[in-house]
């Protein structure tokens, strides 16, 4: 028996990969091995321009004074000398390249056929030779038909497993075209105000599939909590999925991550110290709630998005030198994209925009907004050699307010109001 189980996984090593992606071992009897992964390096030009200069009228959250009820700020950017602009940048990447060994195995025949499940993904910087085990969704679990499937581990949200549709040719991930850059971010690119999460430390289940309907929740504890703080995060959704159309409508709420203090430039209105530290007492709840949508024909699909971001914060010990902090920002965000294609050929392109919202201050003040809008525009070709190898370029520009900080350059910080022109031409080789 052990001859001829050992038999079937050698064999798997050379059928499996003409028939699919993975390179598969084993069997369901004793459990099966799958190795995959994703590489897509690229060679990119970027340039920037346009950032905001010293005197500038910005945004209450983005200018360097407080402001009365009495007295409402007229924000500026601080005297000073020019900034000067990120020079124009070459460089080889990677995005979110991938390698990752998952399987399962049958156990019993009861519970609408139970199996164990796990997975682990790591990413590979192949271009600078470093990577971090399991770094991205790497879990163990149990799945069934009849009851669904629950893992434990460090996982992609709910919320962004239920809206990343569009992830232009699969190569968006860690890339300039990602919508995630502008989509679910706050007013600039700090991680802390991000709703496109992988959670570590945290339990997910999700409903078996009924009438093409799904259900997930995701907890994500902090380990870390404190009588002062309790960083922990809540991911739900409900999706449906047919071979036509897709819509999926998933929140998200992040506590005590402060991601509008660390994204606003302001330090007066900050509810959290130089280093990032909460001021004493003080809490935040930070909420994402969107509505993704999807229509495929043929060789074709549209895609939509909108989302709501709401960013509120509480910081009971005011001072004299600091009467006032920034109580509360919302905004909505919009994307719209269209994938299409013919023979080896497919053509991509995304439109996001982020709204300028609404702002409150801890003591009523006037609070403005003008300035926080950005548009990002991406567009890709993409020439398919076969089901695993193509070549592709793509092109992004982002569009900054003379308020915002959106950053869609991983690897470069900007000044506030900068907007970036991104092209790249790359290799995506699937196994």
């Amino acid at each position: 028996m052990k001859r001829k189980a050992l038999a079937v996984a050698v064999g798997a090593l050379f059928v499996a990969p003409a028939a699919q992606a993975q390179i598969t071992f084993g069997n369901e009897q004793i459990g099966t091995l799958q190795i995959y992964g994703k590489l897509y390096p690229q060679m990119g030009w970027s340039s920037f321009g346009n950032s905001t200069q010293p005197g500038a009228a910005v945004a209450t959250f983005q200018g360097g004074g407080v402001g009365t009820v009495a007295a409402p700020l007229t924000n500026t950017i601080p005297a000073g000398a020019a900034i000067a602009e990120p020079l124009p940048r070459q460089a080889i990447d990677v995005g979110n390249s991938y390698i990752g060994f998952r399987g399962e195995r049958g156990l019993t025949n009861q519970f609408g056929g139970l199996k164990a499940i796990w997975q682990i993904e790591t990413s590979t910087n192949f271009d600078v030779g470093t990577g971090t085990w399991a770094s991205r969704d790497s879990f163990a679990g149990l799945s069934s038909r009849s009851f669904g499937t629950v893992r434990l581990g460090n996982m992609d949200t709910v919320y962004k497993t239920y809206g990343d549709n569009f992830s232009m040719f699969g190569i968006a991930s860690g890339n300039f075209v990602s919508a995630s850059n502008v989509l679910s971010q706050s007013i600039g690119s700090n991680r802390a105000a991000r709703f496109h999460e992988r959670r570590t430390n945290s339990i997910t289940y999700e409903t078996p599939r009924i009438a093409g309907f799904n259900a997930g929740i995701m907890y994500g504890p902090d380990e870390a909590k404190t009588s002062s703080r309790n960083q922990n995060l809540w991911s739900y959704g409900v999706k449906y999925d047919s071979e036509r159309f897709y819509a999926s409508i998933h929140q998200e709420k992040h506590y005590d991550f402060f991601g509008l203090s660390n994204s606003i430039t302001n330090a007066a209105l900050k509810n959290v110290g130089a280093t990032g530290t909460p001021n004493a007492g003080s809490h935040s709840t930070d909420t994402a709630t969107r509505f993704t949508a999807e229509y495929r024909w043929g060789s074709g699909r549209v895609t939509f998005d909108v989302a709501k971001l709401e960013y509120e914060e509480t910081d009971p010990v005011l001072t004299a030198a600091n009467p006032v902090r920034a109580a509360k920002y919302e905004h909505t965000n919009s994307a719209v994209g269209i994938d299409w294609g013919f023979g080896p050929w497919r053509f991509a392109g995304q439109y996001i925009v982020a709204g300028e919202g609404t702002c409150t201050l801890s003591n009523s003040a006037s609070c403005s907004t003008a300035g926080l809008q950005a548009k990002q525009y991406t567009a890709g070709v993409r020439y398919r050699f076969d089901r695993q190898t193509f070549v592709y370029a793509i092109y992004a520009h982002l569009d900054n307010g003379v308020s915002s900080a959106y950053n869609n350059n991983s690897n470069i910080g900007l000044n506030t109001g900068t907007d970036t022109d991104n092209f790249a031409l790359g290799l995506s080789y699937s196994f």
